[in-house]
């Protein structure tokens, strides 16, 4: 599409309005923060941890001399604590109070001292009771409120010794004993808050106490920064904002990529994107040399790819939106209502909570409930109302594209955030291509599918999700025809406004026929697609016919395959009394087997599978504990290797051959079937490291920095899902150049899920296939394996374990099946 120079002009303004909005956003992002959670902020706590620390020791040890006279009565405490953990948790409290109206510093010293006393008490609980401190962590990294927070673990601690004491009662022989639960009265709080407070302020010159009269002439000491410190705020904010711009679509194509930072936007105003998303100075330094003309090629074609607003769709969603939302799945516009508080209580609140305790309880956590439902719901209301309104401000535009830049994967991303072809079921229904395409007869048969697809309907065959349609057109024609007044059948679709868009789409095909022009996105999916590549790279018969590399009659699905082994195991075990297996048999289902699964070859370890069962259970309605949770990710755990042992083997030698690489503390890199140049460097900071509690939440921080080492754990971890993250990366990408060379010029490529017109859907079908045998047909595991040997030492190289086993999968199979991206 020809863009004219008034187009340029106007993107060159929207590029100066990104850095306006970028200031607005984090104006307001820092007046709801806590200063210390800030950028600078935290700057200020970290800078403060040595000097204060080293305060804190002095104070102690000078106190220890055993000279005559009485020694100060925060001694006793703080003798018995890090001094650097106290000294994290005084500059935390001490830089909020900076910024806040008016710290009175008998206020900020109540709440050092009794920060302290909650972090005693919660490692004692970690200590006591791991299993119930970890449950109660995971769910309060969920919390929006550190007074919430802190409400649960002090409720926790209580419940935990009425247990202990209970069971001791009960004579079991593994009853705990009973933690002691550290409670400063107000004085003690104030005498080791204020001396920790004057410690912070003679050690780091930060802050003052300042004498401040009220206009009735009485006196309170505040605790505030100095005018240096205020200054130097205000100016790391200042800079702060400028470089973190509100990036919007733009009304020209993107300037193509040819070098590491040429691409993108027209401008660099608000800073500029890279090719590549590090701070890797010497990584984008060698990119500079990189030979990648696929690479480019693909990221500019992807870019390139012309786009408008689905206005059909907008106008449901805004009046959908307007009428306080909770349709097709947008979040309530409004606030749920906290729960009445019960007569009884407004008019005798020590009577009611004396003899309604229990009641007074479950009131109680159900106002939290409601609060904390509310408070995490914000992000949704403001996420929806931001794509709603940048959707009516590009509304009338012919044309808008979206920058898109790389990680460090080579996976592709837009660099705009709000609205994107890669967002929610509500960003992408309301983007839809500029250019159009007559549908013809192989498009009606591919909209047929998407429809399908849209409303979950895509584990059948193809034949029975044309047929499916075909049995409820009536109800999507009213879909398109009454959506909010009529039967709203779209509203009980897997991708509610996906489905509405797609509706839309099938009512032009039944008024204009094959002839109608389609600009929908439709996508092909990939079937648990990082086991695809790993069952490719091993050339693996069973995890092949697992994901679809293999033609069937109709989708594998492996969800199932697994669920299927482990129900079997669990009503075994249930038959042999194990008690999780009693809690679960019978009540497994395909959405609690399903994220595990998926993100095995991503790196999920088995306490991750136990974290995401537990979610996926709660969601399902099933309470599960600590224990039937671990007994069923272990559970998993070996089941999943039963169904794709290639994939697992794969992965363990990826890791096997990491460790090798960071024992010479040496980063890995390789270079995809694409000819990406990945470099996988996780680095941490050498210092002391600390682990306590702010609001409630535990915190791992590093003080004392000294450099940085390899972080040879995250180095293990990340190879999997880098790995096959790199994998899928370099398939989309040879992908989109085989589809273009075949005259496609508008794409919608999300990692695992390809799109184009339904006419040329096909194509895309036919491209994929080939990319993929192409990529595979070569051994890209050897061939990592080769560039690792290269880069490490002899005596090292050596050390690299052999490769592991490949099976007689033939991979040009994926031509023959239908559902390897269905």
């Amino acid at each position: 599409m020809q863009s004219s120079p008034q187009l340029f002009e106007r993107q060159i303004e929207l590029e100066r309005e990104s850095t306006s909005l970028g200031i607005v956003r984090y104006a307001k992002a820092q007046a709801r923060a806590d200063e210390a959670d800030t950028g600078p902020g935290r700057r200020l706590v970290l800078a403060a941890v040595a000097d204060t620390g080293a305060a804190i020791r002095a104070f102690v040890a000078d106190a220890d001399t055993g000279r005559p006279g009485k020694r100060h009565a925060a001694v006793k405490w703080l003798k018995e604590m890090d001094a650097d953990a106290c000294a994290y948790l005084t500059a935390t409290i001490c830089v909020n109070a900076l910024t806040g109206k008016k710290a009175h510093v008998t206020g900020v010293a109540r709440s050092v001292g009794s920060a302290l006393a909650q972090d005693i008490n919660y490692k004692l609980l970690r200590d006591t009771h791991k299993g119930l401190y970890r449950v109660v962590q995971e769910q309060l990294k969920k919390s929006t409120s550190a007074h919430h927070a802190t409400g649960v673990m002090n409720h926790t601690l209580v419940k935990a010794n009425e247990k202990a004491a209970a069971d001791r009662a009960a004579g079991k022989p593994d009853a705990k004993a009973e933690m002691p639960i550290l409670a400063f009265d107000a004085r003690t709080e104030v005498t080791i808050g204020m001396k920790l407070i004057e410690l912070f302020i003679q050690a780091t010159g930060l802050a003052e106490l300042y004498e401040y009269r009220s206009a009735a002439r009485s006196s309170l000491t505040v605790l505030r920064g100095t005018p240096k410190i205020m200054e130097w705020l205000e100016k790391a904010h200042d800079s702060a904002s400028m470089f973190l711009p509100v990036w919007l679509p733009m009304l020209v194509p993107p300037q193509p990529w040819t070098t590491p930072t040429n691409g993108g936007y027209l401008t660099d105003i608000g800073g500029r994107a890279d090719l590549v998303r590090t701070r890797n100075r010497a990584y984008k330094a060698e990119l500079a040399n990189a030979d990648m003309p696929e690479v480019y090629r693909a990221l500019n074609l992807i870019q390139g790819t012309a786009w408008k607003i689905n206005k059909a769709v907008l106008e449901v969603m805004q009046q959908a939106w307007e009428a306080g939302g909770l349709i097709g799945g947008l979040p309530d516009r409004e606030l749920t209502a906290l729960p009445d508080q019960p007569a009884l209580l407004a008019e005798n609140p020590e009577f009611y909570r004396e003899h309604h305790a229990d009641d007074f309880k479950a009131w109680k956590r159900s106002r939290a409930a409601v609060y904390e439902q509310n408070a995490r719901s914000v992000s949704q209301r403001v996420a929806a109302a931001q794509k709603i309104d940048l959707a009516l401000k590009f509304r009338d535009e012919a044309a808008i594209y979206f920058p898109h830049n790389l990680d460090f994967r080579g996976r592709c991303y837009p660099i705009p955030s709000i609205l994107t072809p890669q967002g929610d079921d509500q960003a992408k229904s309301l983007l839809t291509f500029a250019k159009g395409a007559r549908l013809g007869a192989d498009g009606v048969f591919w909209l047929s599918i998407h429809l399908a697809n849209c409303f979950g309907v895509d584990k059948v065959s193809f034949e029975d999700r044309v047929a499916w349609v075909m049995a409820n057109e009536d109800a999507i024609l009213d879909s398109a025809l009454n959506p909010l007044d009529g039967e709203r059948l779209w509203c009980k679709a897997d991708s509610p406004y996906c489905a509405l868009a797609a509706c839309f789409e099938w009512l032009g095909y039944r008024l204009n026929g094959e002839d109608h022009v389609s600009h929908l996105p439709v996508a092909l999916d990939g079937s648990c697609n990082g086991l695809q590549n790993f069952s490719a790279m091993l050339r693996d018969e069973i995890g092949g016919a697992a994901t679809n590399l293999i033609a069937h009659s109709k989708p594998a699905d492996i969800y199932t395959e697994v669920l299927t082994l482990v129900a079997a195991r669990v009503r075994t075990d249930a038959e042999a009394g194990i008690s999780a297996a009693l809690v679960l048999d019978g009540r497994l289902s395909r959405k609690i087997v399903k994220t595990p699964v998926m993100t095995l070859p991503y790196g999920v370890t088995k306490s991750g599978m136990r974290a995401q069962v537990l979610d996926a259970a709660s969601k399902e309605g099933i309470k599960l504990d600590w224990d039937a949770a671990e007994y069923l990710a272990e559970l998993l755990w070996k089941c999943i290797g039963e169904v794709v042992i290639a994939a697992r083997h794969a992965m363990d030698w990826l890791k096997a051959a990491s460790k090798v690489a960071s024992a010479g503390d040496l980063p890995i890199s390789w270079t995809t079937p694409a000819g990406f140049p990945v470099l996988q460097e996780y680095r941490e900071d050498k210092g002391k490291r600390l682990q306590m509690h702010v609001g409630g939440r535990v915190m791992d921080i590093t003080v004392a920095i000294d450099g940085t080492t390899l972080d040879r754990r995250r180095q293990a971890l990340g190879i999997s899902p880098n790995f096959v993250h790199s994998c899928d990366a370099s398939h989309m990408m040879l992908t989109v150049n085989v589809a273009a060379d075949n005259g496609l010029d508008s794409f919608a490529m999300i990692h695992d899920s390809y799109g184009t017109h339904a006419a040329h859907t096909g194509v895309i079908a036919a491209a994929l296939r080939h990319a993929f045998v192409q990529q595979y047909e070569g051994d890209v595991l050897g061939a990592f394996r080769d560039e690792l040997v290269a880069q490490l030492p002899i005596n090292l190289g050596e050390k690299i374990p052999p490769l592991p086993p490949t099976g007689n999968l033939d991979l040009t199979a994926v031509n023959d099946s239908r559902y390897f991206f269905a």
